[in-house]
């Protein structure tokens, strides 16, 4: 799921490390209700523990003949004050400690959202989405579930199990206190082992039920790939055979979990056997009374709950830990491409700058040491200045795109927007100065108006429409029914690739970026519809410094400055006319194109 070349992951996460890496006690009233909550755990337990005791004394006293006359109306009012007040103390520390549960899973998924966001380009385009989603899903929970596990099993079961033994050992004596001691070592030894199973158990689930999650998601991303080649039944099978591992590995861990229970709950009933035995024979040779055989029973079966609560924390806990595996991956894992410690200043809009300046200086970069993809790139761009690229498939014009995007780091050399090494810049400022109009424009699954907006979050309606207007797509859009409500759906999959385009455009006039990068922007669009889109493109390219990266090379004819690549290095450069005359590779491109049918396709290949 991650790039070995990209980050670095160090072999285990310790527990400890990712408790202070995700613990979100940041305010006072977090603080406040944790303490809260101990304290009604605190008040709680001492209800629990009292009531066996007012029991075995209402259980002395009507057991005495002479006391009969009197009911111990004091102990049973007692005794029932004890259970309201501990039910009532159990729903006070979920009504003080939910607040908190839900603000930290808000609080890691949003910390979780912001890392992912941070990581380099080279991270995502390896990335599984649905694993990611469910990464975090479960890392919000797991964090939640540690300081529950916590605050309401393993203090309390602490308590109530060192204070049980001690009170047997006060009142019945050594043998019982041994007896208990071997039992609860026994029954912890067992425990584990079977904790230790289903933590495998569960871990391969969860790997089964990710990548049940991946193909599901993957598939219906592609759902117009899947319909178009006829493969439906194709990803039915692959996610059904997905879904029979995730069912198999459930089916395991229910298995063994059942096992467990069965297995620690006989040996329950063995200890107990046992102690019952034992104080029954000393009842008999009056060594005990029955209110100590009721108190002890009641405290033995308190001290199992105990037991088998830490036992839950236990399994909980490495649950938890194995659904927090994936999360605390991701936040181990750091970008190639980082901010400086004091980042230059730059303009942002070309209303505070003007255009900028480009200048790549004998640039190097390849994707991984064993594949370079340019060589000894040197260009430069000035203030308002149009530069085109062109070139084969693989030739790295779409690299140089990224670079400037700083996606990339350059392996060598240096590139500059205003003379300024964008490793001096931070990411924000160089993604904030740069408009980008891609290939395949990627609507949120929103309205148009919001689409648009994107490009300048908290724009008026008055800007959106401008940004329309410019873009050429106003008139289309006020005749819908919904108008700028409109809902694009997944993807803008309900617009056609034109009107995707166009708002792609709106939105980087939104933007107002000083520099403009082109990214095959037309090449996925019919000859009539590119002439509207060139049209639309070359307002928003009007005083901007721009760089079209195109295959159809009558989309750059009016560029002051062509660049022709061939793998990964400048093999030509000049204008239209004076390429055209060096009759070369520029010109043998030219010519083929002009000899193609209007509207037949292209190109259909990948961005280099």
């Amino acid at each position: 799921m991650t790039s070995k070349t990209d980050q670095h992951r160090p072999a285990r996460l310790g527990l400890w490390a990712a408790w202070l890496l995700l613990r979100p006690f940041e305010n006072r009233r977090f603080r406040v209700r944790i303490v809260l909550t101990l304290v009604l755990l605190l008040a709680e337990r001492l209800a629990v523990l009292g009531t066996p005791y007012l029991f075995s004394r209402m259980v002395a006293r009507l057991s005495e003949p002479t006391q009969l006359l009197l009911m111990p109306v004091w102990l049973i009012i007692g005794y029932g004050v004890l259970i309201v007040l501990r039910s009532a103390f159990s729903g006070l520390e979920e009504l003080s400690y939910q607040p908190v549960s839900q603000n930290i899973q808000r609080l890691i998924a949003q910390a979780g959202l912001r890392h992912l966001h941070a990581l380099s380009l080279r991270f995502h385009l390896e990335r599984q989405t649905g694993a990611l989603t469910r990464a975090l899903e479960r890392g919000a929970e797991g964090v939640d579930t540690l300081l529950r596990l916590s605050l309401f099993n393993i203090g309390p079961a602490v308590l109530d199990t060192v204070l049980t033994v001690i009170v047997v050992l006060h009142l019945f004596g050594l043998l019982y206190a041994v007896i208990i001691l071997v039992a609860m070592l026994a029954y912890i030894a067992v425990a584990q082992w079977f904790v230790r199973r289903r933590v495998h158990a569960r871990r391969a689930r969860n790997e089964a039920s990710s990548q049940a999650q991946h193909l599901l998601v993957d598939s219906l991303l592609n759902f117009e790939t899947v319909r178009h080649f006829g493969n439906e039944s194709h990803e039915h099978d692959r996610y059904e055979e997905a879904r029979l591992r995730q069912e198999r590995a459930s089916i395991r861990m229910t298995r063994i979990a059942n096992l467990s229970s069965v297995t620690q709950n006989l040996m329950i009933a063995a200890a107990t056997v046992t102690i019952m035995l034992l104080a029954a024979h000393d009842i008999v040779h009056h060594r005990i009374g029955v209110p100590q055989f009721v108190l002890i029973g009641t405290y033995l079966r308190g001290l199992y709950q105990a037991i088998m609560a830490l036992n839950m924390v236990y399994a909980g806990w490495r649950n938890a830990r194995v659904d927090l595996e994936h999360l605390l991956e991701l936040f181990a894992v750091t970008s190639d491409v980082k901010d400086p410690g004091q980042p230059g200043f730059l303009p942002l809009t070309l209303e505070e700058g003007g255009p900028a300046s480009i200048t790549f200086d004998h640039v190097h970069f390849g994707y991984q040491p064993s594949r370079k993809i340019l060589d000894d790139i040197s260009l430069s761009v000035p203030a308002g200045g149009k530069l085109a690229i062109v070139g084969t498939t693989g030739s790295g014009k779409s690299t140089i795109g990224r670079l400037l995007l700083r996606a990339y780091d350059a392996d060598q050399g240096q590139v500059m927007l205003d003379g300024i090494d964008l490793k001096d810049l931070t990411q924000t400022a160089v993604r904030q100065a740069i408009g980008i109009v891609p290939q395949e424009t990627m609507l949120f699954n929103d309205t148009i108006a919001y689409n648009i907006e994107y490009g300048r979050l908290g724009a008026s309606m008055d800007k959106i429409e401008e940004a329309a207007r410019a873009a050429q797509m106003h008139e289309f859009v006020a005749s819908l029914p919904e108008g700028y409500q409109t809902l694009v759906g997944e993807r803008g999959m309900k617009l056609s690739g034109g009107e995707k385009q166009r708002i792609a455009i709106a939105r980087v006039i939104l933007k107002d970026p000083r520099v403009l990068l082109l990214d095959e922007a037309t090449s996925a669009l019919d000859t009539r519809t590119e002439q509207g889109i060139l049209e639309a493109l070359r307002k928003a390219a009007r005083a901007r410094t721009t760089i079209s990266i195109a295959h159809r090379l009558s989309t750059i004819q009016d560029a002051d400055h062509i660049l022709v690549l061939e793998k990964g290095c400048v093999v030509e450069q000049g204008d239209h006319a004076s390429l055209l005359a060096q009759n070369a590779r520029y010109a043998a491109m030219w010519r083929i194109q002009s000899a193609l049918p209007s509207g037949l396709p292209q190109s259909d290949h990948p961005p280099a």
